[in-house]
Protein backbone atom coordinates (compact mmCIF):
# COMPACT_ATOMS: atom_id res chain seq x y z
CA UNK A 1 0.00 0.00 0.00
CA UNK A 2 2.91 2.33 0.63
CA UNK A 3 5.00 1.29 -2.37
CA UNK A 4 2.61 2.58 -5.03
CA UNK A 5 2.93 6.33 -4.38
CA UNK A 6 6.69 5.92 -3.95
CA UNK A 7 6.94 4.10 -7.29
CA UNK A 8 4.70 6.69 -8.92
CA UNK A 9 6.85 9.52 -7.61
CA UNK A 10 9.97 7.73 -8.84
CA UNK A 11 8.39 7.26 -12.26
CA UNK A 12 7.50 10.96 -12.47
CA UNK A 13 11.02 11.91 -11.44
CA UNK A 14 12.46 9.52 -14.01
CA UNK A 15 10.23 10.84 -16.79
CA UNK A 16 11.24 14.40 -15.92
CA UNK A 17 14.92 13.49 -16.15
CA UNK A 18 14.32 11.62 -19.40
CA UNK A 19 12.57 14.66 -20.87
CA UNK A 20 15.49 16.88 -19.92
CA UNK A 21 17.98 14.45 -21.49
CA UNK A 22 15.91 14.32 -24.69
CA UNK A 23 15.65 18.11 -24.74
CA UNK A 24 19.40 18.42 -24.21
CA UNK A 25 20.06 16.17 -27.17
CA UNK A 26 17.85 18.41 -29.29
CA UNK A 27 19.72 21.45 -27.98
CA UNK A 28 23.09 19.99 -28.89
CA UNK A 29 21.82 18.92 -32.29
CA UNK A 30 20.66 22.45 -33.10
CA UNK A 31 23.59 24.32 -31.60
CA UNK A 32 25.81 23.50 -34.62
CA UNK A 33 28.79 23.45 -32.29
CA UNK A 34 30.96 20.44 -31.69
CA UNK A 35 31.11 19.13 -28.14
CA UNK A 36 34.65 17.89 -28.62
CA UNK A 37 36.18 21.17 -27.44
CA UNK A 38 35.39 23.75 -24.81
CA UNK A 39 32.53 26.06 -25.80
CA UNK A 40 33.64 29.53 -24.68
CA UNK A 41 32.22 32.99 -25.24
CA UNK A 42 35.41 34.63 -23.95
CA UNK A 43 37.56 32.81 -26.50
CA UNK A 44 40.09 35.65 -26.25
CA UNK A 45 40.64 34.79 -22.58
CA UNK A 46 41.87 31.23 -23.37
CA UNK A 47 44.58 32.02 -25.95
CA UNK A 48 46.40 28.67 -25.96
CA UNK A 49 43.21 26.76 -26.70
CA UNK A 50 42.18 29.19 -29.43
CA UNK A 51 45.48 29.05 -31.31
CA UNK A 52 48.88 27.70 -30.15
CA UNK A 53 50.48 30.54 -32.13
CA UNK A 54 49.22 32.82 -29.34
CA UNK A 55 51.56 31.14 -26.84
CA UNK A 56 53.81 33.84 -25.39
CA UNK A 57 52.18 36.38 -27.70
CA UNK A 58 51.31 39.31 -25.45
CA UNK A 59 52.64 42.64 -24.24
CA UNK A 60 54.21 40.95 -21.19
CA UNK A 61 56.95 38.43 -20.47
CA UNK A 62 54.64 36.29 -18.33
CA UNK A 63 50.89 35.74 -18.47
CA UNK A 64 48.58 33.47 -16.46
CA UNK A 65 44.82 33.01 -16.47
CA UNK A 66 41.83 31.07 -15.20
CA UNK A 67 38.41 30.54 -16.78
CA UNK A 68 35.11 29.21 -15.43
CA UNK A 69 31.92 28.56 -17.42
CA UNK A 70 28.49 27.27 -16.32
CA UNK A 71 26.13 26.57 -19.24
CA UNK A 72 22.47 25.44 -19.60
CA UNK A 73 21.79 25.56 -15.87
CA UNK A 74 18.21 26.64 -16.66
CA UNK A 75 17.49 23.50 -18.70
CA UNK A 76 19.15 20.49 -17.11
CA UNK A 77 22.32 19.41 -15.30
CA UNK A 78 24.72 22.21 -16.30
CA UNK A 79 27.88 21.90 -18.34
CA UNK A 80 30.70 23.18 -16.12
CA UNK A 81 34.09 24.01 -17.66
CA UNK A 82 37.23 25.17 -15.88
CA UNK A 83 40.71 25.92 -17.18
CA UNK A 84 44.00 27.41 -16.05
CA UNK A 85 46.97 28.38 -18.20
CA UNK A 86 50.38 30.05 -18.03
CA UNK A 87 52.72 31.16 -20.82
CA UNK A 88 55.72 33.39 -21.34
CA UNK A 89 58.52 34.61 -23.61
CA UNK A 90 62.07 33.36 -24.06
CA UNK A 91 64.30 35.89 -25.80
CA UNK A 92 68.02 35.56 -26.53
CA UNK A 93 70.60 37.58 -28.46
CA UNK A 94 70.52 34.86 -31.12
CA UNK A 95 66.83 35.57 -31.81
CA UNK A 96 67.41 39.34 -32.07
CA UNK A 97 63.93 40.95 -32.23
CA UNK A 98 62.18 37.57 -32.23
CA UNK A 99 61.36 35.27 -29.34
CA UNK A 100 60.10 31.83 -28.36
CA UNK A 101 56.85 31.31 -26.50
CA UNK A 102 56.20 28.39 -24.16
CA UNK A 103 53.15 27.58 -22.09
CA UNK A 104 50.80 25.01 -20.65
CA UNK A 105 47.13 24.61 -19.82
CA UNK A 106 44.88 22.29 -17.82
CA UNK A 107 41.22 22.06 -18.78
CA UNK A 108 38.38 20.19 -17.08
CA UNK A 109 34.78 19.81 -18.21
CA UNK A 110 31.82 17.99 -16.64
CA UNK A 111 28.61 17.54 -18.61
CA UNK A 112 25.20 15.96 -18.23
CA UNK A 113 23.52 13.31 -16.10
CA UNK A 114 26.18 10.70 -16.82
CA UNK A 115 28.99 12.82 -15.34
CA UNK A 116 30.84 12.87 -18.66
CA UNK A 117 34.20 14.32 -17.71
CA UNK A 118 36.99 15.61 -19.92
CA UNK A 119 40.44 16.49 -18.62
CA UNK A 120 43.08 17.93 -20.94
CA UNK A 121 46.70 18.73 -20.17
CA UNK A 122 48.26 20.83 -22.92
CA UNK A 123 51.82 21.92 -23.68
CA UNK A 124 52.38 24.57 -26.35
CA UNK A 125 55.29 26.35 -27.98
CA UNK A 126 55.61 29.10 -30.58
CA UNK A 127 58.16 30.95 -32.67
CA UNK A 128 57.50 34.69 -32.99
CA UNK A 129 59.52 36.26 -35.80
CA UNK A 130 59.93 39.93 -36.69
CA UNK A 131 59.72 40.37 -40.47
CA UNK A 132 61.03 43.92 -40.86
CA UNK A 133 63.58 46.30 -39.40
CA UNK A 134 60.95 48.55 -37.89
CA UNK A 135 59.42 45.73 -35.84
CA UNK A 136 55.94 46.49 -37.16
CA UNK A 137 55.20 43.11 -38.77
CA UNK A 138 55.42 39.77 -36.98
CA UNK A 139 54.72 36.17 -37.94
CA UNK A 140 53.80 33.69 -35.19
CA UNK A 141 53.71 29.89 -35.57
CA UNK A 142 52.84 27.46 -32.80
CA UNK A 143 52.21 23.80 -32.02
CA UNK A 144 50.35 22.15 -29.18
CA UNK A 145 50.19 18.66 -27.71
CA UNK A 146 47.35 17.49 -25.44
CA UNK A 147 46.92 14.43 -23.26
CA UNK A 148 43.17 13.88 -22.98
CA UNK A 149 41.19 11.72 -20.56
CA UNK A 150 37.43 11.18 -20.92
CA UNK A 151 35.31 9.26 -18.43
CA UNK A 152 31.62 8.51 -17.89
CA UNK A 153 29.57 6.88 -15.09
CA UNK A 154 27.19 4.33 -16.66
CA UNK A 155 25.39 3.91 -13.33
CA UNK A 156 23.99 7.43 -13.70
CA UNK A 157 22.52 6.77 -17.14
CA UNK A 158 19.10 5.33 -18.01
CA UNK A 159 18.80 3.22 -21.18
CA UNK A 160 15.75 2.42 -23.31
CA UNK A 161 15.30 -1.11 -21.93
CA UNK A 162 14.82 0.36 -18.42
CA UNK A 163 11.52 2.06 -19.22
CA UNK A 164 9.45 -0.85 -17.87
CA UNK A 165 8.94 -1.95 -14.28
CA UNK A 166 12.48 -3.30 -14.05
CA UNK A 167 13.60 0.29 -13.61
CA UNK A 168 12.67 0.05 -9.95
CA UNK A 169 14.61 -3.18 -9.40
CA UNK A 170 17.95 -2.12 -7.89
CA UNK A 171 19.57 -5.35 -9.12
CA UNK A 172 18.46 -4.95 -12.74
CA UNK A 173 21.26 -4.62 -15.28
CA UNK A 174 20.76 -3.08 -18.69
CA UNK A 175 21.30 -5.19 -21.77
CA UNK A 176 23.30 -2.43 -23.49
CA UNK A 177 26.79 -3.57 -24.62
CA UNK A 178 28.59 -1.10 -22.35
CA UNK A 179 32.23 -0.34 -23.05
CA UNK A 180 35.00 1.16 -20.96
CA UNK A 181 34.23 4.05 -18.63
CA UNK A 182 37.54 5.84 -19.16
CA UNK A 183 39.81 6.44 -22.14
CA UNK A 184 43.04 8.30 -22.95
CA UNK A 185 44.45 9.69 -26.16
CA UNK A 186 46.98 12.23 -27.43
CA UNK A 187 45.89 15.15 -29.60
CA UNK A 188 47.94 17.64 -31.63
CA UNK A 189 47.22 21.15 -32.90
CA UNK A 190 49.03 23.84 -34.89
CA UNK A 191 48.44 27.44 -35.87
CA UNK A 192 49.87 30.56 -37.48
CA UNK A 193 49.17 34.23 -36.95
CA UNK A 194 50.32 37.64 -38.21
CA UNK A 195 50.47 40.90 -36.24
CA UNK A 196 50.88 44.36 -37.76
CA UNK A 197 51.47 47.61 -35.87
CA UNK A 198 50.50 50.91 -37.46
CA UNK A 199 50.37 54.14 -35.51
CA UNK A 200 48.09 53.74 -32.51
CA UNK A 201 46.61 50.46 -33.73
CA UNK A 202 47.52 46.79 -33.78
CA UNK A 203 45.99 44.40 -36.32
CA UNK A 204 46.08 40.60 -36.04
CA UNK A 205 44.75 37.59 -37.92
CA UNK A 206 45.33 33.87 -37.39
CA UNK A 207 44.19 30.35 -38.15
CA UNK A 208 44.58 27.04 -36.34
CA UNK A 209 43.70 23.39 -36.76
CA UNK A 210 43.06 20.85 -33.98
CA UNK A 211 42.87 17.03 -34.03
CA UNK A 212 45.72 16.91 -36.55
CA UNK A 213 46.24 13.21 -35.84
CA UNK A 214 42.46 12.56 -35.72
CA UNK A 215 42.62 10.46 -32.52
CA UNK A 216 40.10 7.72 -31.80
CA UNK A 217 37.56 8.83 -29.17
CA UNK A 218 35.19 5.98 -28.34
CA UNK A 219 34.11 4.19 -25.18
CA UNK A 220 33.21 1.13 -27.28
CA UNK A 221 35.26 -1.29 -29.39
CA UNK A 222 34.66 0.79 -32.51
CA UNK A 223 36.60 3.53 -34.24
CA UNK A 224 35.41 7.11 -33.83
CA UNK A 225 38.14 9.38 -35.16
CA UNK A 226 37.70 13.05 -34.33
CA UNK A 227 37.28 15.31 -37.32
CA UNK A 228 39.75 18.14 -37.74
CA UNK A 229 38.63 21.42 -36.21
CA UNK A 230 39.51 24.66 -38.01
CA UNK A 231 39.54 28.10 -36.39
CA UNK A 232 39.92 31.51 -38.01
CA UNK A 233 40.15 34.67 -35.90
CA UNK A 234 41.14 38.27 -36.38
CA UNK A 235 40.73 41.76 -35.02
CA UNK A 236 42.46 44.93 -33.96
CA UNK A 237 43.27 46.99 -30.88
CA UNK A 238 43.23 50.77 -31.22
CA UNK A 239 43.51 53.83 -29.02
CA UNK A 240 40.54 56.15 -29.60
CA UNK A 241 41.84 58.79 -27.22
CA UNK A 242 44.15 59.05 -24.21
CA UNK A 243 41.71 57.15 -21.98
CA UNK A 244 39.70 54.88 -24.28
CA UNK A 245 40.70 51.79 -26.27
CA UNK A 246 38.65 49.45 -28.44
CA UNK A 247 39.31 45.84 -29.39
CA UNK A 248 36.88 44.34 -31.94
CA UNK A 249 37.35 40.69 -32.94
CA UNK A 250 35.70 37.95 -34.96
CA UNK A 251 36.07 34.16 -34.71
CA UNK A 252 34.82 31.29 -36.84
CA UNK A 253 34.99 27.58 -35.93
CA UNK A 254 34.12 24.71 -38.24
CA UNK A 255 34.24 21.01 -37.43
CA UNK A 256 32.49 18.16 -39.20
CA UNK A 257 30.03 20.52 -40.94
CA UNK A 258 29.24 22.33 -37.66
CA UNK A 259 29.88 26.08 -37.60
CA UNK A 260 30.11 28.83 -35.02
CA UNK A 261 30.56 32.57 -35.56
CA UNK A 262 31.22 35.09 -32.78
CA UNK A 263 31.89 38.78 -33.31
CA UNK A 264 31.89 41.86 -31.12
CA UNK A 265 34.14 44.30 -29.31
CA UNK A 266 35.45 45.14 -25.86
CA UNK A 267 36.16 48.70 -24.74
CA UNK A 268 38.87 49.54 -22.19
CA UNK A 269 38.52 52.86 -20.35
CA UNK A 270 41.16 54.28 -18.03
CA UNK A 271 39.46 55.41 -14.84
CA UNK A 272 41.03 57.73 -12.28
CA UNK A 273 44.74 58.35 -11.85
CA UNK A 274 45.76 55.04 -10.25
CA UNK A 275 45.82 52.77 -13.28
CA UNK A 276 42.29 51.40 -12.92
CA UNK A 277 40.78 50.11 -16.17
CA UNK A 278 37.09 49.41 -16.75
CA UNK A 279 36.14 46.84 -19.41
CA UNK A 280 32.80 46.59 -21.14
CA UNK A 281 31.71 45.06 -24.41
CA UNK A 282 29.03 43.35 -26.44
CA UNK A 283 29.33 40.17 -28.52
CA UNK A 284 27.04 38.12 -30.72
CA UNK A 285 27.08 34.39 -31.43
CA UNK A 286 25.29 34.21 -34.75
CA UNK A 287 21.60 33.17 -34.33
CA UNK A 288 22.31 31.89 -30.80
CA UNK A 289 23.35 34.41 -28.11
CA UNK A 290 23.85 38.06 -27.25
CA UNK A 291 26.80 38.33 -24.86
CA UNK A 292 27.41 41.43 -22.71
CA UNK A 293 30.81 41.66 -20.99
CA UNK A 294 31.92 43.69 -17.97
CA UNK A 295 35.28 43.76 -16.25
CA UNK A 296 37.73 45.47 -13.92
CA UNK A 297 41.52 45.68 -14.09
CA UNK A 298 44.17 47.02 -11.77
CA UNK A 299 47.86 46.30 -11.28
CA UNK A 300 47.79 43.96 -14.30
CA UNK A 301 45.10 41.78 -12.70
CA UNK A 302 41.99 41.61 -14.89
CA UNK A 303 38.61 39.99 -14.25
CA UNK A 304 35.93 39.69 -16.94
CA UNK A 305 32.34 38.49 -16.50
CA UNK A 306 30.09 37.64 -19.43
CA UNK A 307 26.65 36.10 -19.78
CA UNK A 308 25.04 34.43 -22.79
CA UNK A 309 21.51 35.71 -23.38
CA UNK A 310 19.95 32.97 -25.48
CA UNK A 311 18.03 34.35 -28.47
CA UNK A 312 17.76 31.16 -30.53
CA UNK A 313 14.64 29.07 -31.14
CA UNK A 314 15.24 27.56 -27.68
CA UNK A 315 14.77 30.86 -25.84
CA UNK A 316 11.30 29.92 -24.60
CA UNK A 317 12.53 26.73 -22.93
CA UNK A 318 15.75 28.33 -21.68
CA UNK A 319 14.06 31.57 -20.54
CA UNK A 320 16.81 33.36 -22.51
CA UNK A 321 19.40 31.99 -20.10
CA UNK A 322 22.55 30.51 -21.62
CA UNK A 323 25.82 30.51 -19.72
CA UNK A 324 27.83 32.47 -17.16
CA UNK A 325 31.55 32.82 -17.81
CA UNK A 326 34.24 34.36 -15.61
CA UNK A 327 37.91 34.83 -16.50
CA UNK A 328 40.85 36.06 -14.44
CA UNK A 329 44.13 37.10 -16.08
CA UNK A 330 47.40 38.31 -14.60
CA UNK A 331 50.27 39.87 -16.59
CA UNK A 332 53.81 40.43 -15.34
CA UNK A 333 56.82 42.39 -16.60
CA UNK A 334 55.83 44.62 -19.52
CA UNK A 335 57.56 43.79 -22.82
CA UNK A 336 55.81 44.96 -25.99
CA UNK A 337 56.94 42.90 -29.02
CA UNK A 338 57.85 46.03 -31.03
CA UNK A 339 60.17 47.25 -28.27
CA UNK A 340 62.30 44.13 -27.75
CA UNK A 341 65.19 45.41 -29.86
CA UNK A 342 64.95 48.88 -28.29
CA UNK A 343 64.98 47.38 -24.81
CA UNK A 344 68.17 45.47 -25.64
CA UNK A 345 69.75 48.66 -26.97
CA UNK A 346 68.73 50.42 -23.77
CA UNK A 347 70.41 47.70 -21.71
CA UNK A 348 73.61 48.07 -23.75
CA UNK A 349 73.54 51.86 -23.33
CA UNK A 350 73.02 51.49 -19.60
CA UNK A 351 76.08 49.26 -19.35
CA UNK A 352 78.12 52.00 -21.03
CA UNK A 353 77.00 54.44 -18.38
CA UNK A 354 74.76 56.55 -20.61
CA UNK A 355 71.27 57.56 -19.63
CA UNK A 356 68.65 55.26 -21.13
CA UNK A 357 65.48 56.61 -22.69
CA UNK A 358 62.27 54.86 -21.69
CA UNK A 359 60.47 53.20 -24.57
CA UNK A 360 56.87 54.21 -25.28
CA UNK A 361 54.19 51.59 -24.62
CA UNK A 362 51.66 50.59 -27.21
CA UNK A 363 49.38 48.83 -24.76
CA UNK A 364 46.90 50.63 -22.50
CA UNK A 365 48.13 48.52 -19.60
CA UNK A 366 50.61 49.88 -17.07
Amino acid sequence: MVKYPVAKASLIKFMRKSFFILFLLVVLRNMDVSAQRVHSSQFYSIPLLLNPALTGNSDYNLRAGMNYRNQWNSVTTPFVSQSVFIDGKLSTQLLSSSWLGIGGMIFNDKAGEGSLKTTQVMLAASLNKSLNAGNTLFLHAGIGMELVNKSVDYNKLVFDDQWDGKLFDPNYQTGEPLGTQSLFYTDFSAGVMATYFRGKSKFFMGTAVSHLNQPNESFYQVTNNLKRRFVWHGGMESRLNSRLYIKPEIMHITENNANEWITGANFMMLYGEKGTILHYGLWYRFTKDIIPVFGYEKKRMKILISYDINVSDLQTASSNRGGLEISLTYNYNYSNPREIRKLKRRQKVKKLGDKAISCPKFSHED
